[in-house]
Parts: structure tokens; sequence; C-alpha cells
């Protein structure tokens, strides 16, 4: 029975512990976005607005997927496990807020979120803003999985990730015939729609790329990089399949109205976007080719 009760204790002491590291959160995002320091430091309403609302969930949920994680082993001594968890607590957080101030001055190199949020409630900016921070918590989990508890190998896959993540934002122009510039301005939904769906089909394929077994940095890095290349030509087939199979069209040949063409138009190309996304990450992530050819 006692045991029982030391466990219980120890998970309320994790629990607060986390309780406090979020609070801690809250003053350390005033040193990497101090013009948000007024808005963290007031009292949140949720129904005032609902841009800045979302803007602030997104890095919640975020900071819960870093933590979720995070493990705390008995077994390795008390003592230990704690400074583990603390240490990886303070890595985690540090890095994901550096990861977000890093790709949304890539992303939104030409707006700011006291005009976007604070006064235009702008929905396209708070959208993709919510989408880039869970994918960028979903890839950083991905990330101290593979690190295996190795503070330099994780800095140098966040990195490497940060790198191939921020070379893959640029596709979008590319991909789109949507102007993120102009129709961020305007406020329009169906970009912000759009270019969430390809950041999350992005980040499928970067998890999927990292996901796999390593002894050597290296090539390690070298394979992830084949792998990512490999998705880069592979999801066009599928989007070309799609397309052939069930013979869809970005919008019909008539005068309907240009708000709502953008909004299935965004839709539209982030659902496509994503599922050829999950399916080329099967492709290069869940083949396993074993000894072909017997060694004589």
């Amino acid at each position: 029975m006692n045991e029982i009760f030391d466990k219980l204790l120890i998970r309320i002491l994790f629990t607060i512990f986390i309780c406090i590291a979020l609070f801690l959160y809250k003053y350390a995002h005033i040193l990497f976005y101090p013009s948000h320091k007024k808005q963290v430091l007031k009292r949140i309403y949720t129904s005032e607005n609902y841009v800045d609302t979302l803007h602030f969930f997104a890095r919640l949920i975020g900071i819960s997927l870093i933590f979720s994680t995070l493990e705390f082993n008995e077994y390795i001594g008390i003592s230990v496990s704690t400074f583990h968890f603390f240490l990886w607590s303070i890595i985690g957080l540090s890095f994901y807020l550096l990861s977000i101030y890093i790709i949304e001055n890539i992303i939104f190199y030409n707006f700011e979120y006291k005009d976007e949020v604070l006064k235009k409630m702008n929905p396209a900016y708070g959208l993709v803003s919510f989408s880039n921070a869970l994918c960028l918590a979903f890839l950083l989990k991905t990330i101290f999985k593979e690190s295996e508890n190795s503070i330099i190998i994780l800095i140098i896959l966040w990195l490497f990730s940060l790198v191939l993540y921020g070379l893959s934002i640029k596709l979008y122009k590319f991909l789109s015939p949507l102007a993120f510039n102009s129709l961020m301005i305007q406020k329009n939904l169906g970009l912000g729609i759009s270019f969430s769906g390809f950041l999350f089909g992005n980040m499928v394929i970067l998890r999927s790329a990292f996901s796999h077994e390593h002894h050597e940095i290296q090539s390690y890095l070298v394979l992830v990089v084949l792998k990512t290349l490999l998705g880069v030509l592979i999801l066009p087939l599928f989007q070309k399949g799609i397309h052939y199979v069930f013979k869809l069209q970005a919008s019909p040949d008539n005068g309907a109205n240009e708000s709502i063409t953008h909004l299935g138009h965004g839709i539209y190309e982030a659902a496509v976007y994503l599922t050829c996304a999950l399916l080329t990450s099967i492709i290069i992530s869940q083949i396993h080719f074993g000894t072909i050819y017997p060694f004589f």
C-alpha cells in the first residue's frame, strides 16, 4: 500500500512540475516575442478575439505534445530521472519557441502579429499560425525520439529538420495558384486552409523521413535527405492518380463568387495534398526490404 501511495505522490509532484513549466513558458514566450508582452500578461478572454485564441492554444497544444515525449524512469534513480525530466523539459520548450520564431519569420515575413491578430483579427493568419505550431511540435517530438537522449544529436537533428521544413515551405508558390501575400492581406480563409494542409503534408513526409533506425549520424542524415527527395518524387504521382481516378477539377467554368471559389479551392488543395502526403509516407517509411539476393 505504501508503494502505491509513493507512486501516486511522485505522479502528483510531476504534475505540479509540468504546471510550473507552463507558467515559465508564459514568461519565456515574452523573451522570444517582446511585442506580445501586453497580450501574454493580461487576462485572456477567449470569446473576444477568436484568432488570438487560436494562436494561443496552438502553442499550448504544442507544448503538451513536447511533454508527451518525456519519461520518468525510477530504475535509474529518482534524482537522476528528475534532473533528466527537468533538463529535457527546458530544452524542449526552448527549441519549440525558437522553431516557431524562426519558421514564422519565414512564413509571415511581410506580416506582424499585432496587425494581423490584435487589430485585423485575420482568420487566415490565425489558421496558418495554428497549423505551423502543431506541425513543429509533431516534428520536434519525432526529433526528440530519434535523438535517444543525446543533446548533441538533438541539436544536429533539430537544425537539420528546420532547414528541410523551411525549404519545403518555399515550394508552396510552385504547387498552388493561390497568391499567399495578396490573399493573406484580404484575410482569405481559403488560403489559410490550403496552406495549413500544405504544412501538415510536409510535416507527415518529414516525420516519415526521420523515423528510421540509425547507427551513424552521417549515414542517417543522408538517408533522411534521400527519403525526403523520394517523397518529392512520389507525391506528385499520387496527386496525378487522385485527379485521374476521381476526375477532380479545381473550379467549374462558371462565374462563381471569388471568395467562395477560393474557399472551395483551399479545401480541395489541403485535402488532396494531405492525402497524398499520407500515402507517400507509406512508400518512404513503411516498405521494408530484406535480403533480396542470397549470399554465396
